[in-house]
């Protein structure tokens, strides 16, 4: 199928859900359906993630834009796509982008897409200082999604020197009892000790993250090849009871 349409009408969009269905395999249906527990196993068709992206980018390089109009959501594979398209749009301005994040982070419902929609955001970079203000609303908007989507971004672009010490506040100021905020946290946590070691070491010497989700962030310390074995020993010590 040509997926580098100018103008997107119905009859494509039927035609490339056909397409969807014909790159799919069972076996890994079966067994992504397993990682992502709270989707409907019928709305996966089990199509690989390295030719979802690939057929995200064929889609960019056409009008992405005519695409993301007329795109649904019936398939979990149809809403991967239009995450990844969305990520790959060159933005006319702030404005432009943070529409189209705050468009597509109202469909996110699961943390494979979360995870994946998130990485793909490359122009966070072009507009990094005044967006860093713009996720601590979806921080506060009481969307356990919405607050996952904050805190993987932060993960993904914000874990520098400049920036360390209000992501790890942001973080630890969250507080929630859904599984994929929390384990969001912990991987945070986790990877900014690998990148930022000396200023998460003091942060998990005073934080005030749940027990579960500070045992995690210690349990993905300890579990990572970036991390001296010297600093998982002092991270032992600092595991809750």
């Amino acid at each position: 199928m040509n997926l580098r349409l100018e103008e997107w009408i119905d009859s494509d969009y039927d035609e490339f859900v056909c397409f969807l269905k014909a790159q799919a395999d069972e076996s890994y249906r079966k067994f992504h359906s397993s990682l992502v527990p709270n989707a409907e196993k019928d709305d996966i068709l089990g199509v690989r993630m390295p030719r979802l992206r690939e057929i995200g980018r064929e889609i960019s390089k056409g009008n992405p834009r005519s695409f993301l109009k007329i795109s649904k959501s019936g398939f979990y594979e149809e809403r991967m796509v239009r995450g990844i398209v969305t990520g790959l749009i060159k933005t006319a301005d702030f404005d432009d982008f943070t529409s189209l994040v705050n468009n597509f982070a109202d469909e996110v419902d699961n943390w494979a897409i979360c995870d994946c929609f998130c990485a793909g955001l490359k122009e966070v970079k072009r507009y990094k200082e005044p967006f860093f203000d713009r996720i601590k609303a979806f921080l506060d908007s009481g969307s356990d999604w919405k607050i996952r989507i904050a805190l993987v971004i932060m993960l993904d672009y914000y874990l520098d020197d400049e920036h360390i010490g209000r992501v790890l506040d942001r973080c630890d100021s969250v507080r929630s009892g859904f599984y994929y905020v929390n384990m969001a946290q912990a991987w945070l946590v986790a990877t900014a000790a690998a990148k930022c070691k000396d200023r998460t070491l003091e942060y998990l010497e005073q934080s005030s993250l749940d027990d579960f989700t500070f045992n995690k962030a210690i349990q993905k310390c300890i579990e990572s090849r970036r991390i001296g074995e010297e600093t998982k020993a002092f991270l032992r010590t600092l595991k809750r009871k």
